[in-house]
């Protein structure tokens, strides 16, 4: 199915077992968060190699899903895989989360937000909080939180409109290698100001919680 693809500079790895393990499983770790029963659309945030959004997509299938790579390279494997599983509904985006963020068609139109390894938690929420609908949910996977990033994450929120609903640990699974997860589930409570996002690259290199 993956000829002319290394998984490894996809996804980090070429051993299936690790990668049903190490990323599906872990993926799918996001069902835990009640909004997924009722969304009608989702979109991925720095989705990489589709993860989480190809696996929850699979997991939801009534899931409309919109999948935001800034890699040219990724985005040609995404739209290979979405095509070899037949997933319908599947939008491919090769752009800055900043771009989507700004841009009319996706600004607040989205039930649910999500990333899996991509930034501190005050950058994330400047990247998919301008996203979400008012009363939508970003849920953003985190390996081990300090109370510092959830501090920094927490303020940034509450600049962009949203509050941090809750923190969930992630139950370890036998099948997976023992490390620290949990998921930062924010609520989108009031519109984001027009300001927001900023220009690509800030939210990385000065976020929003930290010095303001």
């Amino acid at each position: 199915m993956l000829e002319g693809y290394d998984l490894a500079n996809v996804i980090g790895t070429r051993v299936y077992e690790r990668i049903m393990e190490d990323h599906v499983l872990d993926s799918l770790s996001c069902l835990l968060v009640p909004s997924f029963d009722t969304a009608r659309n989702m979109v991925d945030i720095g989705t990489g190699g589709g993860l989480p959004g190809i696996p929850l997509k699979i997991a939801r299938p009534v899931l409309s899903a919109s999948l935001v790579e800034s890699t040219a390279k990724k985005t040609s494997f995404l739209k290979y895989v979405a095509l070899e599983l037949g997933l319908e509904g599947v939008e491919i985006l090769n752009a800055r989360a900043e771009n989507v963020g700004k841009d009319p068609l996706h600004r607040a139109s989205y039930d649910v937000a999500t990333t899996r390894a991509v930034s501190s938690l005050a950058a994330v929420a400047e990247y998919c909080v301008p996203l979400v609908r008012v009363g939508g949910q970003v849920v953003a996977m985190k390996g081990r939180l300090t109370t510092q990033e959830l501090k920094e994450g927490t303020h940034a929120a509450e600049l962009l409109g949203a509050r941090v609903a809750k923190v969930l640990l992630v139950p370890l699974l036998a099948e997976v290698r023992a490390e620290e997860r949990c998921l930062v589930v924010l609520e989108k409570i009031r519109e984001t100001p027009a300001r927001y996002p900023r220009k690509p690259g800030e939210a990385r290199k000065h976020p929003l919680g930290v010095g303001n």
